[in-house]
């Protein structure tokens, strides 16, 4: 056996990284002082409870035995006495499970022995509350693991008696799940107004090759695999695991039931530990699921623990976020994350594993059954080794907060320790010597380091700040589960948490005394035919809308109390309350005041109303009936193969498009450019609005060129409109004729045809091509940017200025636009006249390149960025668009760029660098990407082993990782950065420059819904005909590197213009545009015999998609606000 691969497989490092009121309980504490923290952790000397989980790092066995040894145990809570204080009950590992009885004023007691629910000499991990059998009492369940023997790993199902004792009657019940089980959530599943259960379970052994993993996902067995088991609703419990389509293999870690999709039926999420990916199972409504996460989400992580679902941003629809185990620090992610290998990536996605990426997420709900991550973005990407994942409102101000959980007994993903063990095994391999010992004390000799638990705030824009040392949370320990609760009935929710070898942590919440925010609880009263699970209740108050859908199981092996409670921030009244039980009837309530706690009866709730009917979306995808039947295609070029720290491809910026009257029929129509080894194609417009594809010769001859931008216009003053198309990409040496731009001349009847010697010969990989008579001449002359210098990445292009004379171009950038040589990687262009002389000036963007502003003065043109204040806006750029946004008269300016849900992050404060120079002079450009962390110290982007697979000799000059984590990124390349080439990021945000008059810009940011992916494509235009001009962007970037992983969370966006510069983003779902592809342009196309609106949308390695739209200002389009 192959125990050095199987110790990686372990590490994960072969593919990635591996209405009543219940009266306030007493103060049990001093009067709250400001400087206070907001939580205040109550020793055992006040609550009583002294329970810890113990684990004994050197009688239990290795994680490599069993992998989850170290992964701790959960909590519940709930009101098992119905006396209107919740109770708590913890799983043990090497310790026995206790129940703790609230007997007020934050002081419990320990019932354990009295209610026989101790669980002795067996390994707990998930406990949950449920009523199970309808009677009014909490009941229990409690998931084991661990052991071999299957007696041992029964799960427990404790039935309350209703007097404070529980009887154990899994097997009655026909619940004695013998597997290795992590988490149990109910939910009812069918509606028939029984709780099922959902059980999450893993295979004992994750040593297994990548061919084994790959059978074993394909080919599931039940006894490794999750279960559902549906409640015959006679006291009896049937395993419809199989018959659900809930077959399956993975390390399961969490799960959470709802739904998730607002189709009336719940979903179930869950977080899936190692290689295997997550698995959203969609309910069919017909008793089966189906498993939808690729088609649903467009990556999710890697090594997934805890999970929770709730409205994060107020808009009625549940967010996902879940756990991973990305470091907070440099020195840990230098140290702990091993290289990720492109090649056992994409094998696992080849054979049809989602891609997966070892962060955090927060998946955004986009309402129409998909979800986009928005974790880095939102600020809580990183959080270490993380396990409980709780969404919740804890300082009431209506917005949900996020609480994670933190800690493993030993480190075993230590680089360096792993590396030790590498050695051991090569010595003992090569004398003949068994390894098995070597590789069991593996996990248990790795170094121990306690971690702080996180805190973030919402704060109510699609971000949070982390707080956790603020509000009194950053425990350092080994904390696994957690739930929350409001312990003392005073109207925020407290926590506690599960923690290993060390007691659990109980925390008071003081907010209601530091803030004094307003709130509302929401019980539910039920007859015992009636699940309460999956209840959904909405409210309306003066300052938005709140939403939740009740379940118990949240976050990591842990469940919550029943009730469901929200934070008002300063309003004192709920306009509206509407609570929708699972078989669809409703209740509503108005003006309900707040501070209470509200019991709402489920025979006050009447059956639905009709549906109303939804009001017709502004967008529609019309492709299908367009004729438009493009699909554009790339080569397949290794660009990491030339400059291995790239942080993209550069091979892949196309498909660009260009419209125009090609036929002279009035019509506009449009060519798109191929990629490298495909032609591109011309498309004339019909008179019915749809299109028919040309068949051209002359496209097919080119095709081996990469088509970047195009334009269709009348070079020689004959009134037919020819055609200019840029070559770019990355495929070719410097230099090469492939690089060399063609132009096609329109000979009459839509026929284009290529011409040899009208254009210079320049050989520059380009992007955009922009027409405009600069000179005043009467004809159109270009500007050509140059977009990059083939593998010598971020080497900046010559840009091309080139002069129309008499139907042939000529360079005159020397003479005219000498500082258009080596500009930069120029993206996108536009000719405006900028400081209003009623001369055209050009605006340029680029990546690694200040929004750039040339003046023309006196025939030429001349950089005048830093006279404009756009000195210190480097950035990413990708497009510019131009309108009158504020309606003042002038043009205001839309620029595309990166965004900010993305790995790197850039300030001017704290740019994000790149260095590039042949460093270690083997012929070859290298690359050098810093980046700063909290500690201002500007660190090398990528790890050990990929900086020195670039530069050998870093291996040399850093012979351990730990030295390594502690190097700046001067400490790694030294005085060589000195005479390297530089650049220095310094916005990242997809912007608005607004013409203040006088020859004076302002940058501003678009809202923060336009910020979730890099912005390529950008069409201003007055949609809905209310006077104002709108905005429709898209965008998503495909071929980052992957360990950076894709940003692919943009489905398009539009944002409707308010007439003052502002805008307000509308939901997808709301205004009818999905362009959730690797956009890389959009443009309108208009017909104007049917008066038919549409826009052109080009994604790069995907089908071309045709958007038609329909002006309606009355129209009321959501606010995402």
């Amino acid at each position: 056996m192959n125990y050095r691969f199987l110790l990686c497989l372990l590490c994960g490092i072969t593919i990635l990284w591996s209405c009543g009121n219940f009266p306030a309980g007493p103060a049990t504490s001093q009067e709250s002082d400001a400087s206070a923290p907001m939580f205040d952790s109550l020793p055992s000397a006040i609550t009583g409870i002294t329970f810890s989980n113990i684990v004994d790092v050197e009688k239990v066995k290795s994680p490599m035995e069993y992998i989850n040894v170290y992964n701790g145990g959960g909590v519940a809570v709930g009101d098992i006495n119905n006396d209107g204080l919740p109770d708590i009950y913890f799983g043990g590992n090497l310790a026995d499970n206790k129940l703790y009885l609230n007997k007020g004023n934050f002081q419990f007691e320990d019932i354990t022995a009295k209610a026989g629910v101790a669980c002795a000499n067996s390994w707990s991990t998930g406990v949950t509350m449920a009523d199970v059998n309808g009677d009014g009492f909490l009941d229990m369940y409690v998931c084991r693991g661990y052991y071999e023997d299957p007696a041992k790993r029964q799960n427990q199902l404790f039935i309350n008696n209703g007097d404070l004792t529980f009887s154990e009657k899994s097997k009655a019940y026909g619940l004695v799940d013998s597997s290795y089980s992590i988490v149990a959530t109910f939910l009812d599943y069918d509606k028939d107004g029984h709780p099922d259960l959902f059980v999450g379970n893993h295979p004992l052994n994750r040593m297994v090759t990548y061919e084994q993993h790959i059978k074993n996902w394909h080919n599931p067995q039940l006894n490794s695999s999750d279960r559902l088991y549906h409640n015959n609703g006679n006291g009896t419990f049937s395993d419809y695991t199989i018959k659900t389509g809930l077959l399956n293999y993975g390390w399961t870690l969490g799960a959470i039931a709802a739904d998730l999709n607002q189709d009336g039926w719940t979903d179930i999420y869950v977080a899936v530990d190692h290689s295997e990916p997550d698995r959203y199972y969609l309910n069919n409504g017909n008793g089966t699921f189906s498993e939808v996460s690729e088609q649903k989400m467009r990556h999710i992580s890697y090594s997934s623990m805890g999970t929770d679902a709730a409205d994060i941003n107020n808009d009625g629809k549940l967010d996902i976020a879940i756990v991973e185990m990305l470091p907070t620090s440099n020195f840990n992610e230098k140290t702990k994350m091993a290289a990720v290998s492109p090649i056992r990536f994409w094998a696992f996605a080849d054979v049809g594993y989602q891609l997966q990426y070892m962060r955090n997420m927060l998946q955004l709900n986009m309402g129409d059954g998909t979800f986009s991550d928005i974790g880095q973005m939102a600020g809580i990407e990183r959080t270490d080794w993380s396990w409980s994942s709780l969404l919740a409102d804890f300082d009431n101000d209506g917005w949900k907060d996020y609480f994670v959980t933190n800690g493993n007994l030993r480190d075993y993903l230590d680089q360096d320790h792993q590396k030790k063990m590498f050695a051991a095994l090569e010595k003992a391999d090569a004398a003949h010597q068994s390894k098995k010992n070597l590789i069991a004390a593996f996990g248990k000799t790795a170094l121990t380091q306690k971690t702080k638990n996180v805190f973030f705030k919402n704060n109510g824009n699609l971000t949070f700040t982390e707080l956790g040392k603020e509000y009194g949370l950053d425990h350092p320990g080994y904390s696994s589960g957690a739930a929350y609760a409001d312990f003392d009935n005073d109207g925020d929710l407290d926590l506690v948490v599960n923690n290993t070898n060390e007691e659990a942590s109980i925390y008071k919440n003081l907010s209601r005394e530091k803030i004094g925010n307003h709130y509302l609880r929401v019980k539910m009263e039920h007859p015992a035919s009636i699940c309460p699970i999956g209840t959904k209740v909405t409210l309306e108050s003066a300052t938005g809308l709140q939403f939740q859908e009740f379940t118990f199981t949240r976050g990591y092996q842990s469940s919550v109390e029943g009730v469901l409670h929200f934070g008002l921030g300063k309003d004192d009244m709920v306009n509206k309350l509407t609570i929708q039980w699972l078989d669809g009837k409703t209740q509503t309530l108005s003006d309900v005041k707040s501070n209470q706690v509200l019991t709402l009866h489920y025979h006050d709730a009447t059956a639905p109303s009709k549906q109303v009917k939804k009001t017709p979306l502004l967008f529609a995808d019309i492709t299908a009936i367009s004729g438009i039947d493009y699909a554009h295609r790339e080569t397949i070029f290794d660009d990491y193969a030339i400059q291995a720290l790239l942080p993209h491809k550069m091979s892949q910026l196309g498909p660009l498009v260009s419209t125009g009257d090609v036929n002279q029929d009035g019509l506009e129509d449009f060519f798109v450019g191929g990629g490298n080894g495909y032609p591109g194609a011309l498309y004339y417009q019909n008179q019915n609005g749809g299109f028919t594809k040309s068949e051209f010769p002359t496209f097919v001859n080119e095709a081996n060129c990469e088509d970047m931008g195009s334009a269709i216009f009348d070079v020689n003053n004959d009134g037919y409109a020819d055609m200019y198309v840029a070559s770019g990409g990355s495929e070719f040496a410097e230099g090469s004729e492939l690089y060399q731009d063609r132009l096609y001349i329109n000979v009459g009847g839509g026929e284009l045809r290529k011409v040899i010697h009208a254009l210079p010969n320049i050989h520059t990989s380009s992007s955009c091509v922009k027409p405009f008579d600069f000179d005043g001449d009467g004809d159109l002359d270009l500007f050509i940017g140059g977009r990059q210098v083939p593998r010598r990445y971020p080497s900046p292009a010559n840009s091309v200025l080139l002069e129309n004379v008499n139907g042939k171009f000529q360079d005159a950038t020397a003479t005219k636009a000498p500082g258009f040589q080596a500009l930069g990687m120029v993206t996108d262009a536009i000719w405006t006249d900028l400081n209003g002389d009623n001369v055209p000036d050009l605006l340029i963007t680029g990546e690694w390149m200040p929004i750039t502003v040339f003046l023309q003065t006196g025939g030429k043109f001349v950089n005048k960025t830093t006279g404009f204040g756009l000195e210190n806006t480097t950035g990413w750029w990708n497009k510019i668009a131009s309108g009158d946004i504020d309606n003042d008269g002038d043009n205001d300016f839309i620029l595309g760029n990166l965004g900010l849900n993305y790995k790197y992050k850039a300030t001017p404060e704290k740019p994000f660098h790149i260095y590039a120079a042949d460093f270690d002079k083997n012929g070859t450009f290298d690359i050098a990407l810093g980046y700063f962390f909290n500690d201002g110290v500007l660190y090398p982007v990528r790890g050990l082993e990929c900086s020195s697979a670039q530069v050998p000799a870093i291996a040399g000059a850093f012979p351990s990782y730990k030295e390594y984590g502690k190097a700046s990124l001067n400490d790694v390349y030294g005085r060589k950065l000195k005479t390297a080439l530089h650049y220095e990021a310094k916005v990242f945000a997809s912007s608005v420059l607004k013409n203040m008059g006088g020859g004076k810009y302002e940058l501003s940011a678009l809202p923060p819904e336009a910020q979730i992916a890099p912005v390529n494509g950008i069409v201003l235009q007055d949609f809905d005909d209310d006077g104002n001009l709108d905005l429709v962007i898209g965008g998503n970037l495909y071929v980052s590197e992957v360990e950076t992983g894709r940003a692919d969370a943009g489905k398009g966006l539009y944002l409707q213009g308010l007439g003052d510069g502002n805008f307000k983003p509308c939901y997808p779902y709301d205004s009818g545009l999905n362009i959730p592809g690797d956009v890389k342009d959009i443009w309108p196309i208009r017909n104007h015999l049917s008066a038919s609106k549409k826009l052109l949308i080009c994604n790069n390695n995907g089908k071309m998609q045709l958007i038609k739209w329909t002006g309606n200002s009355h129209r009321k389009l959501a606010d995402m606000q």
